[in-house]
């Protein structure tokens, strides 16, 4: 039995007082160091649509909130974007608008935008399921 699932199961056997202790312990462990959605470390293809250039590049990270990518060139902050990719595990590419939030020398951060919130849990739960050390490609 794999260590979450073992934990899954015992925190299903407790009160609901006890599950709500256990709660307080993990987010107090958690605090300063979490996002408000997890970030998966990868180089995926994905495709970036710039005003009416096209740029095929590679991920650095996603997250349910936005994604960073690998780029050079000249960008503007704020400047709309539409992208489409795939995440690893996942069969169904991710077609998405959001807006460039920073540039970097080494890339952009893209934050989405117009996304409901069933549409964020999709993309953090597959996200969550790469994140898996037992799945994890070396």
């Amino acid at each position: 039995m794999k260590l979450q699932d073992e934990i899954i199961k015992r925190v299903r056997n407790l009160t609901r007082e006890q599950q709500e202790e256990i709660l307080g312990i993990l987010k107090s462990w958690q605090t300063g160091k979490q996002r408000e959605y997890q970030r998966l470390q990868t180089k995926a293809d994905i495709d970036v649509v710039v005003g009416d250039r096209v740029i095929r590049t590679q991920t650095a990270d996603i997250s349910a909130a936005g994604i960073f990518i690998q780029a050079t060139g000249k960008f503007e902050p704020h400047k709309s974007v539409r992208v489409v990719f795939t995440v690893p595990g996942s069969s169904k590419p991710f077609k998405l608008q959001g807006s460039i939030a920073r540039v970097e020398e080494t890339g952009i951060a893209i934050q989405f935008e117009n996304i409901t919130p069933y549409f964020k849990e999709i993309l953090d739960d597959v996200i969550w399921e790469n994140k898996d050390p037992e799945k994890a490609n070396p």
